[in-house]
């Protein structure tokens, strides 16, 4: 731990050039550094993470040691930066527990945040439910803006496939893939389900058995309310100064819809990848005549929460490929990604060792506690394993490892302005 008796704020994600020249100005404040160990840690000077640029952010913990509770507090954070930056930045939430509807509510418990002389406040974000789900959470009460779809045509033949967890050797994904090219060549790029049905109905070269068994898994997603003619603008969801999130969560278990999620985070994570890599290059001419950096598109963040799901280490998953663009060059165009996972281990290696950012609440699994090894840096002249049990044991408490500044901190990450609604259920009434 370096610097613990200092004023000023701790800057994480920041150079010292960027910080003479911008100071703490587009940062958010993540909490404040642990001063001594206990029941009751005395804590020190405030901790902000700069967001104005891209980083690769890994926030790791048990179940129920924070990790979705700081990716909240970011979200809160991102929300309230000054308007300059804030229209300069975009955030895309994949909520996939359905939780951060929360953030949409001021905070029940407001003893914490008057400690932290911090007031209980709604954050700005927009919430949106798969169109099959909206009556739901309408039906309930639920604080939710509207729906999330996908455009048909906007799904490739691979992402059809991964839909259904076929591949090019089932005869079902072959009939698929061949229905898709056909109605892209006759249509072009306004179609719908109903379209690929018929392609295959007329299909000449698969059995009948083969094309009823994919019709019926076609029609049961249309049952979704997931995959319609027009789908949501993904530049829509990357709009300046805006959180969005998106809901995959009634899809976790729901027979047949397993891929909805790992497709949703592909497709999103492809044409922003897309876009922003469009988009850069009409920052650079700027900056070049105008010696001002501006464009239609903002600054992306990608914040994903049980991000082993979609980045295995050992498994296949359509938004793999995708998401290690982000980690491996994702910087030059403008795009943040913040991984969120209970198991580091399960998570793939390049998430761990490209992070320049590392926030990790209490761990007890070795095979995760040794995964993150991996991370120690030079500068580092402590086990990860002993800092874990130096931690304390509360709630919300964590270690922070920042390249950028090449510095280790244990914090404790401040209380949310916003209602949590990830607390562990209870039978309990009050």
């Amino acid at each position: 731990m370096q610097d613990e008796f200092s004023n000023e704020p701790a800057i994480l994600g920041r150079d010292l050039k960027d910080l003479e020249k911008y100071g703490s100005q587009g940062c958010a404040y993540l909490g404040k550094i642990v001063m001594s160990s206990g029941e009751k840690p005395v804590l020190g000077r405030k901790v902000l993470v700069d967001v104005s640029r891209p980083h690769l952010m890994l926030i790791c913990g048990k179940r129920g040691g924070g990790k979705s509770y700081t990716l909240a507090v970011l979200m809160e954070e991102m929300a309230r930066l000054d308007p300059t930056i804030k229209n300069r930045v975009a955030a895309i939430t994949i909520d996939t527990v359905g939780i951060f509807w929360g953030l949409k509510l001021p905070a029940g418990d407001t003893g914490e945040l008057k400690e932290w002389d911090l007031t209980a406040q709604k954050t700005d974000v927009k919430v949106l439910v798969p169109k099959g789900q909206l009556a739901f959470y309408q039906e309930k009460g639920l604080p939710i803006d509207g729906a999330f779809t996908l455009k048909c045509s906007e799904l490739e033949e691979t992402e059809w496939m991964a839909l259904f967890r076929l591949s090019w050797r089932d005869p079902e994904g072959i009939l698929l893939s061949r229905a898709v090219q056909k109605v892209r060549e006759k249509i072009g790029t306004y179609y719908g389900i109903d379209d690929i049905i018929l392609a295959i109905k007329t299909d000449e070269e698969s059995n009948s058995d083969i094309k009823q068994g994919v019709i019926s898994r076609l029609q049961m997603v249309k049952l979704w309310g997931l995959i319609e003619k027009e789908g949501t603008k993904i530049s829509d969801l990357a709009s300046p100064g805006m959180i969005t999130v998106i809901d995959v969560s009634s899809y976790r278990q729901t027979v047949g819809a397993e891929g909805v999620k790992d497709v949703v985070v592909a497709l999103i994570g492809k044409k922003i990848f897309e876009q922003r890599m469009l988009f850069r290059k009409e920052e650079e001419i700027r900056l070049i005549k105008e010696n001002k950096r501006s464009s239609k598109m903002p600054l992306v963040w990608l914040l994903i929460d049980e991000a082993h799901m979609f980045m295995p280490k050992d498994e296949e998953n359509i938004a793999l490929p995708i998401l290690l663009e982000w980690v491996r060059v994702g910087r030059q165009p403008g795009l943040g990604l913040i991984l969120a996972t209970q198991r580091p281990e399960k998570i793939h290696p390049d998430a761990i060792s490209q992070c320049d950012i590392f926030i990790s609440h209490r761990m007890t699994s070795q095979p995760d506690i040794a995964a993150v090894g991996a991370l120690r840096p030079t500068y580092m002249h402590t086990d990860i394993d002993k800092l874990y049990a130096e931690m304390p044991r509360q709630k919300g408490f964590a270690l922070v490892i920042d390249d950028n500044t090449e510095k280790v901190w244990m914090i404790k990450t401040r209380p949310r302005f916003s209602w949590d609604s990830s607390v562990t259920a209870s039978a309990f009434l009050i």
